[in-house]
This record gives C-alpha cells, sequence and structure tokens, in this order.
C-alpha cells in the first residue's frame, strides 16, 4: 500500500468515528430532553392537578330563610350546613318587589346573616339567597318569603326594677294595645346581644329575671316590638343598671338563745337565695358598742365563753355589698 492509498484509508476511519460520536451526541441530547419534559409534567402535575367534574356540580342550596325587623334594618338569617360550607366562596340575596329577583349583596361562606338596609315602609319584598361555589357556580333558590315591613314602635317608657328574694322584676308603661316587648341584659355596658333575654315576646309589662348573679353590675334595656311576621322591633329604650349595692337582704327574723355554759343561737334565715352568710355581733352588759363574733353560712351559732352578766346579740344577714337590718336579741344574767 502506497502513502496515498493510506493517507486516504485513515482519513475514511476518521470520518466514520466522528459520524457515529455525533450521533452518539444527539442521542444523548434527544434523551435528556425527554427526561427533562418528563420530570417538568410531573412538577406540573404536582402543583396543580386538572379540573375535575365535582368542582362545577351546583351547590346544595341554603334553607330555612327568615326575616326579623329591627329599627331601620331588616335582618336575614338562613341554615346551611357547617361540612359544606369550605366548597363555597359566599352566598348572592337576591330581592324582587314588583318584577325579578335582583342581587343586593352577598356574604363570605362563613356567614349566615345579612342586613337590608335599603327598603321602605309598608311595601312587599321577596327575598331568596342562593350558594355559590368556587367556581361560581350557583345553587337552586333557598325557600323564597314575602315580608312586609311596618312602622315600629316607640320604645317603652317609666322602667323601674326591684330586687326580690328569687331574682329582678323589671316593670314599664304599657306601650299600647298590640304591642310585646323584648328584654336585653348585658354584662357590659352598652353592649347587648342580638338575641333578647326572654325566650317569647312579654305582651305584659313585667318581667322576672331569676338568673342575676350580684357580683357585678348587669344592665337591662327594652324594645317594643308588633307581632307581625317580621316581629318589627322597635329602637331600645333607656339603659337601667342593676348594680351589687341594690342587693340588700331583709333582716333574719325569730332569734332564740338559750344560756348556759355556752349560748346556743338560732334564728329563721333571710328569704334571699343570694345570701352570702350571717354576721353574729355581741355587746356584754358595761361595754358600749357591739363587737363582730363570727360569720357564719347557716342560721346558728355557739357562743363558747361563760357570761355571767346581760348580753345583747345582734344577726345581720350580708348581701352582696351591704348588711341588712340587725335582728337583736336580749339574754338576762
Amino acid at each position: 500500500m502506497d502513502y496515498e492509498t493510506l493517507k486516504r484509508v485513515q482519513g475514511d476511519k476518521i470520518m466514520q468515528q466522528s459520524r457515529f460520536d455525533f450521533s452518539r451526541l444527539v442521542g444523548f441530547l434527544i434523551s435528556c430532553s425527554l427526561l427533562m419534559g418528563s420530570a417538568l409534567f410531573i412538577i406540573s402535575c404536582g402543583k396543580k392537578g386538572p379540573p375535575t367534574v365535582k368542582a362545577y356540580e351546583k351547590p346544595q342550596a341554603p334553607s330555612s330563610l327568615t326575616a326579623y325587623h329591627r329599627e331601620d334594618k331588616l335582618m336575614l338569617s338562613w341554615s346551611y350546613p357547617d361540612n359544606l360550607r369550605s366548597g363555597l366562596k359566599g352566598f348572592s340575596i337576591l330581592r324582587s318587589e314588583k318584577d325579578g329577583f335582583e342581587k343586593i349583596g352577598s356574604v363570605s361562606n362563613s356567614q349566615s346573616l345579612f342586613m337590608d338596609e335599603s327598603f321602605k315602609l309598608d311595601v312587599a319584598y321577596n327575598y331568596k339567597v342562593m350558594a355559590q361555589n368556587q367556581k361560581g357556580v350557583l345553587s337552586s333558590d333557598s325557600n323564597i318569603i314575602t315580608v312586609t315591613p311596618k312602622p315600629v314602635h316607640p320604645p317603652p317608657e317609666n322602667i323601674r326594677f326591684s330586687v326580690k328574694a328569687d331574682g329582678v322584676v323589671l316593670s314599664w308603661k304599657s306601650s299600647g294595645d298590640g304591642i310585646c316587648y323584648n328584654i336585653y341584659k348585658a354584662a357590659e355596658k352598652g353592649k347587648y346581644p342580638e338575641s333578647p333575654l326572654n325566650k317569647e315576646p312579654i305582651c305584659e309589662t313585667s318581667f322576672r329575671d331569676g338568673s342575676v348573679r350580684p357580683e357585678r353590675s348587669v344592665y337591662y334595656t327594652l324594645r317594643a316590638l308588633r307581632m307581625t311576621d317580621v316581629r318589627d322591633e322597635g329602637y331600645a329604650s333607656e339603659e337601667m343598671e342593676v348594680s351589687p349595692s341594690h342587693f340588700v337582704p331583709s333582716a333574719p327574723s325569730e332569734l332564740r338563745v338559750v344560756k348556759g355554759d355556752k349560748q346556743y343561737l338560732m334564728w329563721k334565715e333571710s328569704p334571699e337565695s343570694w345570701v352570702r352568710g350571717y354576721r353574729v355581733y355581741r355587746k356584754i352588759e358595761g361595754e358600749k358598742e357591739f363587737a363582730l363574733l363570727s360569720e357564719v353560712k347557716i342560721p346558728a351559732f355557739t357562743d363558747m365563753e361563760k357570761i355571767d352578766k346581760k348580753i345583747w346579740y345582734i344577726i345581720k344577714a350580708v348581701g352582696p355589698v351591704t348588711e341588712s337590718e340587725p335582728l337583736i336579741s336580749e339574754v338576762a344574767k
């Protein structure tokens, strides 16, 4: 083989090797591209899945839509299962007067209350509520209610209270025939709950609250209401404060003392359920003032000291702040 032939053979081998290496490189790059695409697809699927048919299903409709008229607001409330609220965007409130329904507002998925403040008195309105899911799909209508708000009545006047043995009795001047009342109670001045203290409207002019705790002040206010379908309820009355100082117990009665080496005292307890106990005071002949001997929880006390002089005892019932009038007994020598 001459030099030219050898050179041509070696050149052909080099070209073949280059083509082989280039083919391998192209194959390698294609494989990498496919692997990277698969990885990106997997990552993408992990972040956001394809939409499901369930996301576009119509949500359950609200139920038990009711209305309550207070002052210049018409309060709408409804029911909805708590376990389905997370799939909602919220609720839409719709109203019609003469023509079709129009949306007047919306609330979040955690709420079941809406206040309409744009209505007119003596005008009939229809209301309904619809649930809306995260995709904007609306539910069927709730029950449709018809409301005709009436003018509200002025608040009750001449409100008074008295503390009794079993609670606080409120009384007030009648606001007229056919008018009933709601009573609201608060532990803090001016901060009243939405629901009244009474379970049903009171159509008389007095009310007893037997749940009073005399350790702190409580506050009351009254509202007059017409017994219509929406209970047209008026503005709040003046606020009435009942403080612990108003709880003054009645004096005990029928004190009896049995004298001997010891003095045994017994008496009839005060009728108030909120009496904390009794204080026993004693004065011995020659002393100018009564001295406190003890405070007891029951209507009995034993004076352990042997005394050969005339003795006077005073028993007082103990209230949250004030003692009762004294019950006095004189014991001979």
